[in-house]
């Protein structure tokens, strides 16, 4: 039972980096790298307005995210849903990390203002590290999503319209929500005060999760 608070705390902190990562994304690079769903409507947005470079930013966070995805899935492997947190999933996790450096460091180079092809490169980084949060987390616990919470806040919402208690899956999901929220929160402050360091936020928190994950879980 320890175990699983633990992951679920874990999720929560990868759900804010997402959410950091996202408003450093869509404000400085026009697309979202962990929503596709909302990236998807900008694609449409974009081809709708004749903005082919906007579309392009768009496909390669698309397809960044797909081949993140695939990446995740292989390194995790066959993991038994709901189950304690595996090595492999923290391995996974630490590549992404890796991801996110490479990020930060690209975005010091840009001055924290890519464009053209650093802006593209930087997506595609993005885009891979998203996409492998996702494979990594749906893997561990397929109702809470680190990068997306349609569906989280939509079963939320259902559930608590019938006004029953508020159960232990209700609090995590609520959690998941609130926490995307306030990882936008503190993306977009910082890369209003102090933009070239925005992106050591998620940097920060995934750090911290795999280092946590490395030492708790065996």
């Amino acid at each position: 039972m320890r175990e699983l608070r633990r992951r679920d705390l874990l999720l929560v902190a990868l759900t804010f980096a997402a959410g950091s990562v996202d408003a450093v994304a869509l404000l400085r690079l026009d697309v979202f790298t962990a929503v596709m769903t909302g990236n998807i409507v900008l694609l449409g947005l974009a081809v709708g307005q004749g903005s082919f470079g906007n579309a392009l930013r768009s496909i390669i966070a698309l397809v960044a995210y797909g081949v993140g995805v695939v990446v995740g899935a292989r390194i995790v492997g066959a993991v038994v849903i709901e189950t304690h947190w595996s090595r492999k999933v923290t391995r996974a996790l630490a590549v992404e990390w890796v991801l996110q450096l490479a990020f930060l460091i690209g975005w010091f180079i840009t001055g924290a203002n890519p464009d053209g092809v650093s802006a593209a490169a930087l997506i595609a980084l993005s885009g891979v590290a998203m996409g492998i949060q996702a494979a990594t987390a749906r893997a561990l616990a397929p109702g809470m999503s680190t990068t997306y919470v349609t569906g989280t806040l939509t079963g939320l919402l259902s559930e608590l319209s019938a006004l029953g208690s508020v159960s232990g899956d209700r609090r995590r999901r609520a959690s998941i929500v609130v926490a995307l929220a306030l990882g936008a929160v503190a993306g977009a402050f910082a890369l209003s005060v102090v933009p070239l360091i925005a992106p050591a936020i998620p940097l920060a928190v995934v750090g911290a999760v795999v280092l946590v994950a490395a030492t708790r879980f065996r």
